[in-house]
């Protein structure tokens, strides 16, 4: 009985810190009136998690998310500004080819269609990077679309998790409010913060042969 009741409680607590971040990710969202707080509030959510995953479960949750806050409002909203600009520019690009009657503008689509799932599938990779290294904007998404390149098994359960996330949630709409960005940062932290591992062990072994 002893060990059930353990873990129960240590369900209901991770139960109850999902929950804490993701209501904090939403008031701090809404607090930077939505345009400017979504990319600060998302970066500091994967710095906390990712302070889970590296075993540091006793940390101060709303003093390290604020900190964060603070620290990255201009790089975030500036990442901000490149995702939704290309974001936007593939989208047009689609949607006109779509529009168009012009054959030879037609074969455009499967190229299109191809840069929005590289799109895609390096946006996965975004916030984990910035969350885990002090990087440069410009050298943070270069690494998230090496990442996402040469890491496709990684890459595809990111993508398959995150998938059935949003369907649990079209179903379950009463979650969304508590878990829908905690869990995801968290799933997403932690296949990245193994991609992480990976890379410098393979780093070290290739420079080990090398020298």
């Amino acid at each position: 009985m002893d060990g059930f009741m353990r873990g129960f409680y240590s369900i209901s607590e991770w139960i109850l810190r999902f929950a804490y971040v993701n209501i904090l990710w939403i008031l701090f969202t809404i607090f930077g009136l939505v345009v400017f707080g979504f990319f600060p509030s998302t970066i500091a959510m994967f710095a906390v998690v990712r302070k889970w995953i590296l075993k540091q479960h006793d940390i101060p949750v709303f003093k390290s998310f604020w900190i964060t806050y603070k620290k990255e409002f201009v790089k975030a909203n500036l990442l901000g500004l490149v995702i939704c600009s290309l974001g936007f520019l593939t989208y047009s690009n689609i949607t006109i080819v779509e529009a168009t009657t012009v054959p030879t503008f037609k074969l455009l689509y499967i190229p299109n269609t191809i840069v929005i799932f590289i799109f895609l599938l390096t946006s996965l990779y975004i916030f984990p990077v910035f969350s885990h290294f002090d990087v440069h904007l410009g050298e943070g998404i270069k690494n998230a679309f090496i990442l996402m390149v040469v890491n496709p098994i990684p890459t595809l359960c990111m993508a398959t998790l995150t998938g059935f996330l949003g369907f649990i949630y079209l179903k379950l709409p009463g979650l969304l409010p508590f878990f829908s960005g905690s869990l995801t940062s968290y799933i997403l932290m932690w296949i990245s913060n193994y991609v992480f591992n990976r890379t410098v062990k393979l780093s070290v072994e290739n420079a080990g042969v090398k020298g």
